[in-house]
């Protein structure tokens, strides 16, 4: 099989942001430095530091590793701490400009291998519709990039739908990641934060989005939960049930359980298990699913392709898992 796959999952850090940084930091409200590993860090206002790895930048190495696992596409995002949620609006929105800038240099520099999704600062709705709406009509991006929740604030209250709204004009799919982890402070252990608290803040995020009606306000948002859409999937018979017993100010505020806006809803690939990836399927449908890799981590599947054409499906559903289900949704 010749490389055609799209992976949605596909992080980058623009090497020129670190520079700019350096060089006028104290006005983005951003700090670089350097680990005794030698290691660039990165924090916003004053926040706790996080590591740069060498390889969210770097290009060389990125080509390999999407030749081996026959990725054609990588649909560029923003490494998920970097999106300045901790900055304040004027600033946080500048961030965002200059990280998606630094996107375009790249999409523009390697024509037909990569495409990009916006970096929005949601910490301000408003000014997110109009990054938003810039990346979309002038830079022509793919669609926006979001973590799943704004400095511990998740996604229940109306204060969001600017940027729902945006979105669903524009009819962009929305790709979202889990960051800042709910209870991450018991996670510390054996690297648990990431193995069980990436899902979980999904799973949360999404028990937030669709009980609170955000689907109903926007029937056409789409959505994209990455890491298989965290827990809900596998536990969406708890979170109907949920929705079936709790009453009066307990309530959910949709009018629907959340199966009900599995039609909002896409996820990618990376469950790692070709057994949990057609349960997905089955759940989800074929057309909801696209691949993802998480490339550069280690927690990553990078031959992320191998599990798909596993599946014991019609070759025209894994086709659509690696590459139809992206260039319908990213308009390529």
């Amino acid at each position: 099989m010749s490389a055609k796959a799209i992976d949605i999952h596909h992080h980058y850090f623009p090497s020129s942001l670190v520079e700019e940084v350096k060089k006028h930091g104290k006005t983005l409200g951003a700090e670089a430095a350097e680990n005794r590993n030698g290691e660039t860090t990165l924090s916003f206002a004053g926040g706790p530091r996080y590591a740069l790895q060498a390889d969210l930048s770097d290009l060389e190495r990125r080509f390999q590793a999407m030749e081996q696992g026959r990725i054609a596409i990588g649909a560029l995002i923003a490494h998920t701490a970097s999106l300045g949620y901790r900055l304040e609006a004027e600033k946080g929105e500048r961030w965002c400009r200059l990280y998606n800038e630094g996107l375009l240099e790249v999409v523009k520099s390697h024509p037909g291998r990569f495409v990009a999704l916006a970096a929005v600062p949601l910490q301000d709705p408003e000014r997110a519709a109009a990054v938003l709406r810039r990346s979309v009509e002038e830079l022509k991006f793919c669609g926006a990039y979001i973590g799943s929740n704004v400095n511990g604030k998740y996604y229940n209250s109306q204060e969001f739908d600017p940027f729902w709204k945006a979105a669903e004009e524009h009819d962009v799919l929305v790709v979202m990641h889990p960051e800042d982890v709910a209870g991450s402070e018991r996670m510390e252990g054996y690297g648990l934060r990431l193995i069980c608290g990436n899902p979980a803040d999904s799973a949360l995020c999404l028990g937030y989005m669709t009980y609170s009606g955000v689907f109903d306000r926007f029937p056409k948002l789409k959505l994209c939960v990455l890491h298989g859409g965290g827990f809900l999937p596998y536990h969406l018979g708890r979170f109907d049930r949920g929705f079936a017993v709790r009453s009066g100010s307990r309530a959910a505020q949709s009018s629907s359980p959340p199966s009900a806006y599995l039609k909002n809803l896409y996820f990618d690939t990376l469950v790692y298990r070709v057994d949990t990836l057609d349960y997905l399927r089955r759940i989800a449908g074929a057309d909801h699913l696209l691949l993802g890799t998480d490339y550069p981590y280690t927690l990553g599947d990078w031959m992320g392709v191998e599990k798909v054409e596993a599946l014991d499906c019609p070759q025209a559903e894994k086709d659509a898992i690696l590459e139809g289900n992206a260039r319908r949704l990213l308009r390529l």
